[in-house]
């Protein structure tokens, strides 16, 4: 497919949360961690790589997923001289304090999916939280859920921490759910190893422009970072499949065992959810070179820009324990006392009015959202005009179209891809 162009360009990725003259992750260095810095970085990278290379008359096209996807959306919006296109999906544009529509996504998905899926993910947690608050059944969960020693049923904190841990294999599977067409998708085990608290992050990554004139997607370069260790493979089939099967006991049996493989593939112990080791390992402000981790600074964003906490605090879903005002005293044990309801309301205000939210306002940029991701209840999924159109996928997780194609795909996936390909083939060739 030809286009005007003859040289050849490709854009780098973006690392997120990597500093290049913070000496540690001190609150004040994260200072400069924020998504108007990254926005200031990716153009001043595509200024000086394209004069640099000698690519300065070329077209630039943004992509990115997730966090990365927002990232390429407002980086066209803020810079449309130096970036013609931007491709952004599963691109929250909303930043949103309580983000309690997560887990109502999470509930649709399970019902649009398997309905008795759903009411066994319910009733096993719920059968957990009553256990919680009867001292003669502490034991039992102890040995249970593998517990490490130094979980104490007596903390608040500990215990909202736990149910939190325990929502995760359930709402991190549906969100990334690549069925058993496709490739298995790892369900992020990064706050049972590390304690991250969030796995909603993405990369800005690339658009290649051949010396032959050929526009290529390279979906081989278009990657997600959901957290940092090991990813267990756990589909949404598996998942039901296991919390179905009464043969195994009852619900609460069946989502001991989801846990159990959980704990196993990520070679852990025990299970931690320990309030203070969480807040310990959040509050470390080292660089470790050897082995980088990205939980203290995505959680500062969280704190100062974003929210997007994923709280129990609607009765549409089917989890609960989990209130916005655990986030936000973590925020403040973590940054310092100023770190508080107000400061991250008045910080999410801010980000909103900035980028604007849903009232985009730009041209040549495509908005990529699919249903059983719910991180789409805060992106664009209807056309806002012809430059600014929207692709919804049926049946598909976060980020979907951006893996490597396979012959495997659904054709709404396929579909979704070849139609970003001629929009941008349509675009550029203006």
């Amino acid at each position: 497919m030809p286009f005007p162009a003859a040289n050849t360009g490709r854009f780098a990725h973006h690392r997120v949360f990597f500093c290049f003259n913070c000496r540690d992750l001190s609150t004040a260095s994260l200072h400069y961690l924020s998504s108007r810095q990254a926005v200031a970085d990716i153009a001043n990278f595509r200024t000086k790589v394209a004069k640099k290379m000698g690519l300065t008359r070329n077209k630039w096209v943004l992509f990115g997923c997730s966090y990365g996807g927002s990232l390429a959306v407002w980086s066209r919006i803020k810079h449309p001289d130096l970036f013609a296109a931007a491709v952004g999906s599963s691109a929250p544009m909303l930043a949103k304090v309580n983000f309690y529509e997560y887990l109502e996504g999470i509930q649709r998905s399970l019902c649009t999916y398997n309905s008795e899926c759903l009411e066994a993910v319910k009733e096993a947690y719920n059968q957990v939280v009553e256990m919680l608050k009867l001292p003669k059944y502490y034991s039992k969960l102890e040995s249970d859920f593998m517990l490490c020693k130094n979980f104490k049923f007596n903390s608040v904190m500990d215990t909202t921490f736990l149910l939190e841990r325990l929502i995760l294999p359930v709402a991190a599977n549906v969100q990334n759910n690549r069925n058993k067409r496709n490739n298995k998708v790892g369900i992020v085990i990064s706050a049972f190893r590390d304690m991250d608290p969030d796995p909603q992050r993405g990369e800005v990554t690339g658009l290649h422009l051949y010396s032959d004139n050929r526009l290529k997607l390279d979906l081989e370069d278009f990657y997600m970072l959901y957290g940092e260790g090991n990813q267990v493979l756990i589909r949404i089939d598996d998942l039901c499949d296991t919390m179905t099967n009464t043969s195994l006991g009852s619900p609460y049996y069946r989502f001991l065992k989801i846990t159990h493989s959980v704990i196993k593939e990520a070679f852990l112990p025990c299970l931690a959810a320990n309030y203070d080791d969480k807040l310990k390992t959040l509050s470390d402000s080292s660089i470790n070179k050897h082995n980088p981790t990205q939980g203290r600074q995505w959680f500062y964003q969280s704190c100062t820009e974003f929210g997007f906490f994923k709280t129990t605090d609607s009765k549409n879903q089917p989890f609960t324990g989990v209130p916005l005002s655990y986030f936000v005293k973590l925020c403040s044990d973590v940054f310092g006392p100023e770190f508080n309801y107000d400061s991250l309301k008045t910080s999410v205000m801010s980000t909103n009015a900035y980028y604007g939210g849903f009232n985009v306002r730009g041209s040549k940029i495509i908005f990529l959202n699919s249903s059983f991701d719910p991180w789409h209840t805060l992106g664009i999924t209807k056309d806002i005009s012809k430059d600014l159109p929207a692709v919804f996928i049926k049946g598909e997780g976060h980020c979907s179209e951006m893996f490597k194609q396979k012959d495997t795909d659904s054709a709404e996936l396929i579909q979704a891809r070849e139609k970003i390909f001629h929009i941008l083939q349509k675009w550029l060739k203006r």
